[in-house]
């Protein structure tokens, strides 16, 4: 604002102050300078003290409280007069608000008629709206011109509807142009070019190309969807993004993994030993087969001869004199336990066989917890025997049972002192173990879920394509789901004439085509 040259200048800013002055403190000192200018047997003289005065005034009109930071929760007010190029230039930056415009005199717009009648001298000249939204688009002439091209011929009806104005209802619009009635007050018409708000309305026969291009660095959807709304618009637009960026090939080799289900706890069994789980495993350069009672917790552990099927045979052997035959035996998919002579060992014997999902650890995780506990007691530990002696008859936290006591209904003499009556042989309540057991599984769910940030994945049907890694590859290649296996979460997948077991957690359901095969013997021992 420029120094008042008048009486009428001095009083047209006081005005001004006048309308704040509940917003700035000490006002009476600070105008006294100017309002002595107002009376009317004073001579006009603009000497220091005004000019003083008038700088104090003007530096506390731009800081708070006059000024303040901006607050989401309140109505925006914007005061200006009525100049046709700037009411137009304004409408188009302001297209996509709700805006309400009121009439006001000038006389009651005390800030907005004051500085306007007080503005500065060197402005510079304001180009046209048309030149500045160009400068806006940053785009190349040619894409610019096949725009304006495409616009013309795709978009006419909707152009002059626009132009025309829009019908009250959505029903008695043309029939094209429906599916902009919703966004009908921020679209504008400026050089035969359709803009919503600022940003270009895309012709229908430019919108794959569009595609391709927002997607050319293959961004996931969300990126893919900013990218895109800062320029561009068209009904749908966000659908056709998700769509393609879904059906890209190269993103579906490359996709994340996904994220991790909730846990299945496994179930407790009814009996001691009848459900076992196996784990062959490596410690100081040698080999371990490891056995673990899902119902006791109890833990054997044999040193190998070999790392071969037979030598696994017979280390269970040693442990099953002991202890019986399981009713189920759960393994990972080892070549040992998928060979042929595995398989017949365990029908001799009348043993049920499971295998866990293929590169799926966790699936088979009793065991695989087993093999860290034993690992760390044989650190810490000279004898490995009599650390296995110490954890079976030691009592589980959640139960005050050893696994001995649970598995032989006894507890087995150790190092330490006991009485004779503790070591009578006694016979657990199987329900409240159970009962414990599974109260125990529920909490480390619970708490393994939410630490996780699990997420329940959509079962697959039948035919559904889907994208997998498979051997010795680390991209993902398409196959078809063949059928859900005999285990939770885990299906059968047809990859270029070979079938695979997965678990859900490995398959990407995609939206492309595969090509169905011939029809694959379902013989679980081929399985890769």
């Amino acid at each position: 604002m420029p120094t008042p040259q008048d009486k009428e200048g001095v009083r047209r800013f006081l005005g001004l102050i006048q309308y704040l002055s509940k917003f700035i403190p000490n006002l009476s000192d600070l105008d006294a300078s100017l309002r002595i200018l107002l009376k009317s047997d004073v001579e006009f003289q603009w000497n220091h003290e005004q000019e003083k005065g008038f700088q104090r005034l003007k530096e506390a009109c731009t800081k708070p409280p006059v000024f303040a930071l901006y607050n989401v929760n309140k109505p925006v007010e914007i005061e200006c007069d009525s100049t046709p190029m700037r009411i137009q230039k304004m409408m188009i930056k302001l297209q996509w608000y709700d805006i309400t415009v009121k009439y006001r005199k000038g006389t009651t717009m005390y800030i907005s008629d004051a500085l306007s009648r007080a503005y500065l001298e060197e402005s510079e000249e304001e180009e046209s709206d048309k030149a500045d939204m160009i400068c806006m688009l940053s785009i190349t002439p040619e894409k610019y011109s096949e725009i304006h091209r495409a616009t013309q011929k795709e978009l006419e009806t909707l152009m002059s509807t626009i132009q025309t104005g829009w019908p009250d209802t959505k029903n008695d619009s043309p029939f094209e142009v429906r599916q902009y009635f919703d966004s009908r007050d921020q679209l504008s018409v400026l050089d035969s070019i359709v803009y919503k708000g600022c940003r270009i309305v895309i012709p229908p026969s430019l919108r794959k190309t569009m595609l391709n291009l927002i997607h050319k660095s293959h961004l996931g959807i969300v990126k893919s969807k900013s990218r895109a709304r800062e320029v561009m618009y068209w009904p749908a637009m966000n659908a056709d993004i998700e769509q393609a960026v879904n059906n890209c090939s190269i993103c579906a080799e490359y996709q994340k993994q996904q994220t991790r289900e909730p846990v299945l706890p496994t179930t407790t069994p009814g009996l001691p030993y009848s459900h076992v789980g196996t784990e062959v495993f490596d410690y100081e350069g040698k080999k371990y087969l490891i056995l673990v009672d899902y119902y006791s917790k109890y833990i054997d552990a044999v040193e190998l001869k070999a790392e071969t099927t037979i030598a696994i045979i017979e280390a269970m052997k040693t442990v099953f004199a002991c202890h019986g035959l399981p009713g189920t035996l759960r393994s990972d998919n080892g070549p040992q336990f998928s060979s042929a002579t595995f398989k017949i060992f365990c029908s001799d014997n009348g043993i049920e066989h499971e295998r866990s999902s293929p590169h799926f650890q966790s699936s088979n995780g009793e065991a695989e917890r087993v093999v860290q506990t034993v690992k760390c007691l044989w650190r810490k530990c000279e004898d490995k025997q009599f650390a296995l002696i110490d954890y079976r008859t030691t009592p589980l936290d959640y139960i005050n049972l050893s696994p001995a006591q649970l598995l032989m209904g006894r507890r087995p003499r150790n190092t330490l002192p006991a009485s004779e009556d503790l070591l009578k042989p006694t016979t657990p309540d199987l329900r409240k173990v159970k009962q414990h057991f599974n109260a125990q599984k529920a909490k480390q769910k619970f708490y393994y879920d939410r630490r996780r940030g699990v997420k329940e994945l959509l079962p697959l049907e039948n035919g559904t394509t889907v994208r997998m890694e498979t051997p010795g590859s680390k991209s993902l290649s398409s196959g078809i789901v063949v059928q859900k296996a005999n285990k939770p979460r885990s299906y059968l997948v047809k990859i270029k004439g070979r079938l695979y077991r997965r678990n859900r957690v490995h398959l990407h359901k995609s939206n492309e085509t595969v090509q169905d095969e011939q029809e694959l013997p379902m013989e679980e021992s081929s399985l890769d």
